[in-house]
């Protein structure tokens, strides 16, 4: 597994909107700060904001703020924002024939849960200290 481009800027992005605190910051300044191509940023802040983790505010004071505190964001609600579900393996996504007799699948369903849990064990909060 790897994480793309994408959810690389979501999570640089997501660490700078939680270290902001109580104001909005703009793309641009994301987008510059960070090196960031401000047509690509605006497609990832979409599909955070459809996801409900980030909240758009519109005006001269305008630009984006965190839904929520960022103890309350794991990085694997960036990541599902973003991306596909993580599979380690496609026979664990769509499931295969062999899936009652593969002893192979239980190994790579373990790998995928370990996954999963160390995105959810990472939370914003500790990424802005």
């Amino acid at each position: 597994m790897k994480a793309t481009k994408k959810t690389q800027y979501a999570l640089r992005a997501m660490i700078i909107l939680a270290r902001e605190k109580k104001s909005t910051c703009s793309l641009r300044i994301i987008a510059e700060e960070e090196d960031i191509s401000f047509d690509y940023l605006e497609k990832v802040f979409s599909r955070l904001e459809k996801k409900g983790l980030v909240v758009s505010k519109r005006g001269a004071s305008g630009g984006y703020f965190l839904s929520r505190k960022p103890e309350k964001i794991t990085l694997k609600d960036i990541f599902d924002a973003v991306e596909e579900p993580i599979f380690i393996v496609d026979c664990i996504k769509r499931g295969c024939q062999r899936d009652k007799n593969c002893r192979a699948s239980v190994a790579w369903r373990k790998v995928n849960e370990r996954v999963e849990d160390a995105l959810l064990s990472v939370k914003l909060s500790e990424l802005i200290k």
